[in-house]
């Protein structure tokens, strides 16, 4: 999709700046003949007549289209002049468009029309109230108290729908209709939502068929397929989706994206089942129609489903395919993590080895994978004291197939044989981890770090590994922690998880940790930190730690959204619609789709 830049818009309908001039006077001004507004709409452009001519007079008012020209916005423009044919099949744009036109008075209502635009609809009512006490002869224009009563209309929806008066968005909605059409999608997508909120569900499927059979954008009609895709079922969904691809067409207009939108829902909704579902749970066209979209897509992180969905099957040869094209998509930890494992399932050690050498002491996911390889034995094994059995263990089985819930089991019976050891224990805080417990899981570090001091050393050998990690540090030899550092890495992790980011940004310097762990934990309290500064509406302080955490590890796909926040709320909407856009391009989810939608209307002043 061509960014969305007004003046890059205008640029490409034929109205640019000239190379000495910018702004809305510079392109409004005309060469002779037709002038593009905008693809498919083009107007006669005459001489500009003298300052103090009037506009003809005419069957329409067409105080905001001439409004919308003055200023230069080309998306109202299209749609003002597609409204204006609707009431009169026989009028055209008038060829002094970019003249000026001051009212009969000579009043300049331009300050009133730019109040609104902004969204100060009561400083707008205030300042025609204050012109008409210094000019009791003069009159608003019909257009400008029109569209000032569709603003209050529309504010009144916004704020209904806001703190969840649903009722009162229908009620608005009914008594200003204009409030809800395709000039202003927001409101009617509020109206919709109203519907769907107080359970009538056919009146919000109308009100987003409406939307999609007579917008003629193909965005307008994608963006409500998944505005609607939280309150249909599939099928209706699948209903709307067809006629939005296929009712009246507009000239110019691609639809494919449309036919596209409801593709990419199925597609969510099945990596989702993916995830979830037991071996053989997705029929054969489901699992085929995915494998297809995520190819399509090179989504590393659907491919990654994909593997773990074989995996779990004991489909190795398939897991290890999905696996690799996810390596080779997007090189991580989580990819390689089940290439190892896939290729131990296939029988093939040396190249579950090779696959985890890149990051062999630099990720714990990898380490702990690699004891489904070449299990530990003799003393260091989870037995502590005791001869490992010749090949993977009960919990190193477990662990990949990230059973956790499994381990801990596994663990507590194992210590109430045997006895407690410091490498069971920690292994037993990487699990409670997992499973969300970050209090227990802190406990479970302290208590492996106290038995370790007591625990005979063992030279050269490394602590269990935790079944996640977010990854290595993006610079730093790899280093082989010592069962201390893995404890107190894990307490770290832990403390993180619930919350203590003032406590363990002070105690972080004097952390027993690895360089490449300490970047790891730098890197998420930096992350943690731009979190609360976008709640604090401190936005240029999410922008430098989300800067400064880039030197430590990439960026992933959750901060990015951060990222887009920050810089939308600093009013850089050209750089946000890029962040988000660039983030929905790679998989396409609510969040990333509700960036990009929320972007795009701010660059377009959808008021």
């Amino acid at each position: 999709m061509t960014r969305p830049v007004l003046l890059s818009a205008l640029l490409l309908a034929g109205i640019a700046a000239t190379a000495t001039g910018g702004g809305s006077a510079a392109w409004a001004q005309s060469n002779g003949g037709a002038r593009a507004l905008a693809p498919g709409v083009k107007v006669e452009v005459a001489p500009a007549p003298g300052s103090g001519s009037a506009p003809a007079a005419g069957k329409v008012d067409e105080t905001a289209l001439r409004y919308y020209a003055r200023i230069g916005d080309g998306e109202r423009m299209e749609a003002e002049i597609a409204r204006l044919r609707a009431l009169d099949p026989g009028w055209e744009p008038p060829k002094d468009l970019f003249a000026p036109q001051p009212t009969a008075t000579g009043v300049d209502e331009t300050p009133f029309w730019t109040l609104m635009s902004a969204g100060k609809v009561a400083e707008a009512r205030a300042a025609i109230a204050e012109q008409r006490r210094k000019s009791p002869s003069w009159q608003p224009s019909d257009k400008l108290l029109q569209e000032l009563e569709l603003a209050e209309s529309a504010g009144r929806i916004r704020s209904a729908s806001d703190t969840k008066r649903w009722q009162e968005v229908v009620d608005a909605a009914a008594a200003q209709p204009e409030a809800v059409a395709c000039n202003r999608l927001d409101n009617a997508w509020r109206l919709a939502e109203a519907y769907a909120e107080l359970k009538q569900t056919d009146r919000a499927f109308d009100t987003y068929k409406t939307i999609v059979t007579t917008c003629p954008k193909a965005k307008e009609r994608r963006d409500t397929i998944f505005k609607a895709s939280r309150h249909l079922s599939p099928e209706r969904l699948r209903e709307l989706s067809a006629l939005g691809a296929t009712a009246n067409p507009a000239t110019g207009e691609d639809y494919s994206a449309v036919r596209s939108a409801e593709a990419e829902l199925e597609t969510g909704r099945l990596l989702e089942r993916l995830g979830n579902a037991k071996p053989g749970a997705l029929s054969a066209a489901d699992l085929s129609r995915v494998q297809g979209i995520v190819r399509d897509k090179q989504d590393a992180d659907g491919a990654i489903a994909l593997g773990w969905y074989f995996q779990k099957q004991k489909n190795f040869a398939e897991a290890q395919s999905w696996f690799t094209q996810a390596n080779e998509w997007a090189p991580s930890d989580k990819a390689a993590e089940g290439l190892v494992l896939a290729y131990n399932g296939l029988g093939n050690k040396a190249q579950a080895r090779a696959a985890a050498a890149p990051w062999k002491g630099k990720s714990s996911r990898i380490d702990q994978a690699l004891k489904a390889v070449d299990p530990p034995r003799g003393p260091s094994g989870p037995g502590g004291g005791r001869t490992a059995p010749q090949g993977p263990s009960e919990l190193d089985r477990a662990l990949a197939r990230h059973d956790f819930a499994e381990c801990l089991s596994i663990i507590r019976g194992t210590i109430a044989r045997s006895g407690p050891t410091a490498a069971l224990l920690q292994q037993r805080g990487w699990c409670l981890l997992e499973l969300k417990r970050p209090s227990e899981a802190e406990a479970a570090f302290a208590e492996a770090q106290t038995l370790a001091a007591r625990e005979p050393a063992k030279g050269g050998a490394s602590a269990p590994g935790k079944a996640g990690s977010r990854g290595p540090a993006a610079s730093g030899l790899p280093q082989t922690a010592t069962p201390a550092q893995e404890n107190a890495y894990g307490q770290a992790i832990a403390r993180l998880a619930t919350g203590d980011v003032t406590g363990l940004t002070r105690d972080l310097p004097r952390a027993n940790l690895t360089a490449t762990q300490r970047a790891e934990i730098r890197a998420s309290l930096m992350a943690t930190e731009a979190g609360r500064a976008l709640e604090d509406k401190r936005y240029n302080d999410v922008l430098r730690l989300l800067d400064a955490r880039k030197e430590l590890e990439p960026e992933p796909r959750n901060l990015g959204i951060v990222r887009g926040w920050a810089l939308y709320n600093l009013m850089r909407f050209d750089e946000a619609y890029v962040q988000f856009k660039s983030i929905d391009d790679r998989l396409s989810t609510e969040e990333s789709r509700e960036g990009v939608s929320t972007a795009w209307k701010t660059i377009y002043h959808d008021w």
